[in-house]
């Protein structure tokens, strides 16, 4: 009886050790990776990307970062980038330096492409 109440408190311990709190994960539990994402904004040679399309861009910047939380980032972009891209399009985004601040939105400087 009492080894089994050993080998039944060890397995315990095990299954609590191995379980995990990914604090990574977003809301929805998978973390966004900064690849892809939707242009909501543009401004002074940044642009405002969320990882998921907005069904409506007219709406006030504030709820749609609110809704894209914690799933958006500024980027810093060469004018060519700034120029070709527009409010609504979805971009592949390659962060060359791969430093990301990230405060809320994130922010980091890339090269974009309309997909």
């Amino acid at each position: 009886m009492k080894k089994m109440f050993i080998l039944l408190f060890a397995v315990l311990v095990l299954a609590t050790g191995c379980s995990s709190n990914n604090n990574n994960s977003d809301r929805y539990g998978k973390i966004w990776d900064f690849r892809k994402g939707f242009v909501v904004t543009k401004e002074d040679g940044r642009i405002l990307v969320v990882r998921d399309k907005v069904a409506n861009l007219e709406v006030p910047l504030s709820e749609i970062l609110e809704e894209a939380q914690p799933n958006a980032i500024w980027l810093s972009v060469d004018k060519t980038d700034y120029d070709a891209i527009l409010v609504g399009d979805q971009v592949s985004i390659k962060i060359p330096n791969g430093t990301v601040d990230l405060s809320y939105p994130a922010q980091a400087t890339a090269d974009v492409t309309k997909k």
